[in-house]
């Protein structure tokens, strides 16, 4: 609430730190993943590049290769045929010996190496097994007419196979009964075609790492522009929004999707000012009404913590104690002086276990202020518990109203003495008989023992003594119906104690039993051992008497009383049940207001009721009527079980 009735709890804000991201900003993760992906492409470009080129240069080379071994075949064969063997070794050997030739030869049909750029290979014979010779002899014979190119298992050799075919010039020499007579075989290096692919893989790595720089230039300065600058003052305009500011706007009149990001941000912003504008006048509305009750409300939440009071309930705690925010309930009670009772747990607690309405009287003692010692003041507090319910389920909250009943219950208590006499009044006749004829057996004694006196015999002991017994036990017994009449006489202390409900039941039926017996009423009482009740000093007979004497009224040609006294799970229970006329239905809402009289002659004050009602209800008690017409009435009292000891004569 305003002032010093502040709420508690309702309108904190939660306290908001500066969040520190312990992972990656939007735009270093952007820059990730274009750098990934376009690496991913380039690299994928460059290989098939550099693969196109190598392909591409060995496929000239071996082109090139076979070219030349062709031309080199007819060169050797005409020289064969000449039958010049050293000029062919010579050229073969000239041969060998030019750029990138690693190795030359000629190879017969049986594979061994005839001529040779290497003379120590001459005489060498190849296996048909080995890869090389694999690659050509896997094919069929007439498949092996033409030259052949292969790339050696190494790597670094590429090796050209040219058929040296068995023509008619050469069948005086060779014979004609093969296709075949050899094969020229040129070895040549592929180091400079390495080094060259090589040079290109450089080539395309560097050019392609500049290409991605400056992608992700082009990129990152396109995201920086046009999203991530734009995502920031979109996030500072949150943040301001979020740390209270109303009027944070997001400054983006962009027309693509950010830009409309924005707009949507600003539209919420405008209506969340508008709303938060609104609920702060209704809070102050609500507060107002609130602070303008006289009784205090209090809201206590689900863990028994204040969450909001209004000032009349602030002004009934000690100047300077007002309570911090979320301030435990029962400190709150203490601070009001409300002492806790042994009897049960508070109405706010009740109410929240139960799920419903609960009512209590208490007392708040505290200084009245001034002076060193200053007198200490009382108020009585009524006290009402309402259990508050978040979409139909249990309880989440109660809400408390406190108010004064002082002046109320002073009223009351005058009320209630000045019924609780005229109750006695209307047991004048009761009170008579039960005094009158104790008085007649001690007349009729003392009147026997004057005769015995004036006797010729004299008085023995043993007569006296006999005398003495029956006036001393008549004295007796008006002193106990005299201690009852005081006992009702007298005014009740507010204080809750312990009342032993079965006796005081008793008492009552003592004092109404010649009235009872007079009305030719049946008293049937069911009363079981102690029945310990938390109620006011007294209380507990007044409310009974009152309802045997409402019962005996309705009763005057005769009928049943049936009194019972119970020990229950919840408490004590004593009900109150006649067999009269039973209450009219039209009567039953009303019965239980002040000046109201269910009697059907018109008399009584029409307090009865209503008092008992109220003294019930001051000891966290309740009472309740069940009556059909023609068939009697019940009323039945609960009270909270006490759990002090009943010490001798009903006490505690």
């Amino acid at each position: 609430m305003t002032g010093d009735a502040t709420e508690h709890g309702l309108d904190r804000q939660p306290q908001r730190g500066t969040r520190v991201s312990r992972g990656l900003s939007v735009g270093l993760k952007l820059g990730f993943i274009a750098a990934a992906a376009t690496s991913v492409v380039l690299a994928g470009m460059a290989y098939l590049t550099i693969r196109f080129f190598h392909d591409q240069l060995l496929r000239v080379i071996t082109e090139a290769g076979m070219t030349e071994s062709d031309a080199l075949r007819i060169v050797l064969e005409e020289q064969m045929m000449a039958g010049d063997r050293k000029l062919l070794k010579r050229l073969i050997s000239d041969v060998g010996k030019e750029s990138g030739i690693a190795w030359i030869g000629v190879v017969d049909k049986e594979g061994r190496v005839q001529v040779s750029s290497a003379g120590e290979l001459e005489g060498h014979k190849f296996k048909v097994s080995a890869p090389e010779c694999n690659a050509c002899h896997a094919s069929a014979p007439a498949q092996r007419l033409r030259s052949t190119a292969l790339v050696r298992p190494d790597g670094g050799v590429l090796r050209t196979v040219t058929p040296m075919i068995n023509r008619e010039q050469c069948h005086r020499c060779h014979g004609s009964d093969h296709r075949l007579n050899g094969v020229l075989i040129i070895d040549r290096t592929l180091n400079p075609v390495q080094a060259a692919i090589a040079t290109s893989r450089t080539q395309v790595i560097v050019g392609s790492a500049a290409a991605l720089f400056a992608l992700l230039a082009s990129v990152g300065f396109a995201v920086e522009r046009m999203v991530l600058r734009r995502l920031r003052r979109l996030r500072q305009a949150t943040r301001q929004l979020g740390q209270g500011d109303p009027a944070a706007r997001a400054g983006d009149e962009g027309k693509d999707e950010l830009g409309g990001l924005a707009r949507d941000f600003n539209d919420m912003a405008g209506r969340l000012d508008t709303a938060m504008a609104t609920l702060a006048a209704e809070k102050t509305r609500l507060e107002g009404i609130l602070n303008g009750i006289a009784d205090g409300v209090v809201l206590v939440d689900a863990r028994m913590l204040v969450v909001a009071m209004n000032r009349a309930l602030a002004a009934l705690l000690p100047e300077g104690t007002w309570p911090a925010p979320a301030v435990d309930y029962r400190r709150l009670r203490r601070e009001a002086g409300i002492e806790e009772a042994a009897t049960g747990q508070a109405p706010a607690e009740r109410a929240l276990s139960g799920g419903r309405l609960e009512k209590e009287i208490v007392k708040l003692r505290r200084p009245a202020g001034g002076g060193a010692e200053p007198p200490a003041t009382e108020r009585a507090v009524e006290i009402y518990a309402q259990p508050v319910r978040l979409d139909g389920g249990s309880a989440a909250a109660v809400i408390e109203v406190w108010r004064d009943v002082t002046d109320r219950l002073a009223l009351e208590v005058g009320l209630g003495q000045s019924e609780r006499l005229a109750s006695l009044g209307m047991l004048a006749s009761s009170v008579a008989h039960e005094v009158g004829n104790p008085l007649a057996s001690i007349a009729a004694a003392v009147e026997g023992l004057l005769c015995r006196i004036d006797s010729t015999d004299g008085v023995r002991s043993d007569e006296l003594r006999e005398y003495l017994e029956i006036v001393r036990t008549q004295v007796f017994r008006c002193h106990g119906v005299n201690q009852r009449l005081l006992s009702f006489a007298r005014a009740s202390s507010s204080d809750l104690t312990v009342v032993d409900a079965a006796k005081t039941v008793r008492d009552v039926l003592a004092l109404v039993a010649h009235q009872a017996r007079s009305q030719k009423v049946e008293v049937k009482a069911d009363i079981a051992g102690p029945a310990p009740a938390a109620a006011e000093d007294m209380m507990l007979d007044m409310v009974v008497l009152n309802l045997v004497l409402n019962a005996l009224k309705v009763m005057p040609s005769g009928g049943v009383l049936s009194v019972a006294v119970q020990n229950v799970p919840d408490g004590v229970m004593v009900e109150v049940a006649d067999t009269g006329p039973g209450i009219p239905e039209t009567m039953k809402q009303h019965l239980f207001k002040p000046f109201r009289s269910a009697r059907q002659d018109g008399g009584g004050t029409g307090l009865g009721l209503f008092l008992s009602q109220n003294l019930v209800r001051r000891c966290g008690g309740q009472i309740a009527v069940r009556s059909e017409p023609g068939k009697g009435a019940a009323f039945t009292v609960r009270l909270r079980r006490s759990t002090l000891p009943i010490g001798p004569g009903g006490a505690p």
